[in-house]
């Protein structure tokens, strides 16, 4: 007998040989036990989950000598026939040769005829979504109202394509991707039924190059036993292509950083060693993905199909980045990905779209700069002396009204060259010139007196700015807050008395409105564009435009 591959010699024969898909295999069991079998199904999902395993196991439970039964005995001729194919009851169609209505004509005209020997006649209709629109018309009359001893099991790998009238006559159920972790606890038991020798790290590549398709890691499997009989991990990263773990860890690393000199040396690596730059791009995106779900969930253990010293290597690159910056970085390689894959140079797609990506590491989050805004503003310079110098200046007009007395008194003011010529040797001794009058109050002494007035009126002056101009307390509204001028004003008294209190002298009370400048959103945004650094960045983006600019002042409003 010719040789059988894995995949055909270890399909699932039974609903208990159906690994990952529990829940259709419940309703599937259920429905047989309970005498409610419906007379369609809809099986759907990827590629190698069981959907034609199933719908076969199906008609071996509705025509088994037991049955129907939702344990097939797998050994009478009912079973056999239809294991080997050879069964009259059970038709497979494959929906991409047959999709003309002429097919399907032929079809509703052999459903009338009763079974050859089992209950039921099963038709198993495979890649059903290539039916043509005339195909599917046709079939929706004989779909809705079959004959009683026929079933129809519909199998795609695209529902939406499936139009909504087929969907609506059938018992949908979604198949699912098979977790990494059942695919290498069957690779592990098949490989050693089969006598095949292979590590288990080598298992877990098979398992997660499979891509949640058991079929594909058997095949997967087959090629490789054929490759070598010791398989091990390095004849594996060979053979298929795959990417090493470690690569991909440096790679990332050096992109967190911004290193460019590490990405252009790693990429010159990956060329001389003949990898595919498409498939690594798409393994990068995943490492990201991965890094990024570990950043975010508690329990990433439960999510990723990883071994612990990955998730170590990945927790170490975690320590010198952020959520934000995952992000960011992680929503240009889906950009990148897409000008490597169609570039006619892969090599220079991707080695500039890895060096623009690397850039993102000088940007900082919007909330660590708030936060830290008093580092990025220049202090302004100090103008004590100037404003002394000023009121000074002021005061000269007082003094000519009052000479004569000054004069009587023996203290002739002295003319400005005297006076000039006075303060340059001042300053040039140390001496420090005069600061303002105006005092500052200090903030335990103001948060005191809030919390001595009842809370409508504390939050009214919580939203007024305040200073001290000798024994005048000025409180100050700004843009919409003065519509609480008037109120405060009520309570001038009660203000009075609680500021002089704490502040141990006689305190009046000043309060001033100030109207809010209406500033247009369209002279902030040409504002905004005619920045340098605005302008950096639209270009490091592609960006086109500015969408929205909030003032800083309302924002801390």
């Amino acid at each position: 007998m010719s040789y059988l591959v894995l995949a055909r010699k270890w399909r699932p024969q039974g609903f208990d040989d159906l690994i990952g898909q529990e829940p259709i295999i419940r309703v599937l069991k259920n429905s047989l036990e309970q005498g409610k079998i419906a007379h369609a199904y809809l099986f759907s999902g990827p590629r190698g989950v069981g959907k034609t395993s199933a719908a076969r196991i199906l008609a071996k439970a509705l025509n088994c000598k037991d049955g129907p039964t939702s344990s097939p005995c797998g050994i009478c001729a009912f079973c056999t026939s239809i294991t080997d194919g050879s069964s009259m009851d059970v038709m497979e169609i494959d929906g991409a040769s047959n999709n003309s209505v002429n097919d399907i004509r032929d079809l509703r005209e052999r459903v009338k005829y009763v079974p050859s020997g089992g209950r039921y006649k099963v038709y198993i209709i495979d890649e059903t979504h290539m039916l043509s629109d005339a195909a599917f018309n046709a079939l929706l009359k004989t779909l809705e109202e079959p004959p009683p001893h026929v079933v129809f099991v519909l199998a795609t790998t695209a529902p939406r394509k499936v139009p909504s009238t087929v969907l609506s006559r059938c018992q949908h159920l979604p198949f699912r991707r098979i977790s990494s972790s059942l695919i290498r606890e069957r690779l592990k038991q098949i490989s050693g039924a089969e006598g095949i020798s292979i590590t288990g790290s080598a298992t877990d590549m098979i398992a997660r190059a499979a891509d949640g398709s058991l079929r594909d890691s058997l095949t997967l499997l087959d090629q490789i036993s054929s490759f070598s009989s010791e398989i091990n991990e390095s004849e594996i990263k060979d053979l298929l292509g795959i990417t090493d773990f470690g690569l991909l860890s440096q790679l990332s690393l050096a992109l967190i950083k911004g290193d460019r000199e590490e990405i252009l040396k790693i990429t010159g690596e990956l060329i001389e060693k003949g990898t595919d730059i498409r498939s690594f791009t798409r393994e990068l995106i995943q490492f990201f993905r991965d890094m990024l779900v570990m950043s975010v969930v508690t329990k990433p253990a439960e999510i990723l199909d990883l071994s612990k010293d990955e998730m170590d290597s990945i927790r170490n690159i975690l320590s010198k980045t952020s959520e934000e910056h995952l992000t960011l970085l992680l929503a240009e390689l889906l950009k990148a990905e897409i000008d490597i894959r169609n570039a006619s140079s892969p090599r220079l797609a991707f080695e500039m779209s890895l060096l623009k990506v690397s850039f993102l590491t000088g940007l900082k989050p919007v909330k660590e700069i708030i936060e830290h805004i008093e580092e990025y503003i220049k202090p302004a310079p100090d103008i004590g002396y100037a404003k002394s110098r000023f009121q000074k200046d002021e005061k000269k007009d007082e003094q000519k009204d009052t000479g004569v007395e000054m004069i009587a008194a023996g203290t002739e003011p002295a003319d400005e060259e005297t006076e000039v010529s006075s303060l340059s040797e001042q300053v040039e001794q140390g001496f420090e010139p005069p600061v303002s009058e105006e005092k500052s109050i200090s903030d335990d002494v103001w948060d005191n007196a809030i919390k001595k007035m009842d809370p409508p009126l504390a939050s009214k002056l919580l939203k007024a700015s305040f200073r001290l101009s000798g024994n005048k307390l000025l409180l100050t509204l700004n843009g919409g807050y003065s519509v609480f001028t008037d109120s405060i004003k009520k309570n001038a008294g009660l203000i009075e008395q609680i500021f002089s209190e704490e502040l141990g002298n006689k305190v009046y009370l000043e309060v001033e409105a100030l109207k809010k400048k209406a500033v247009r959103k369209k002279d902030l945004k040409e504002e905004a564009l005619a920045e340098p650094a605005i302008q950096e960045v639209l270009e490091l983006f592609d960006g086109s435009r500015i969408v929205d600019v909030i003032p800083a002042t309302e924002e801390k409003e």
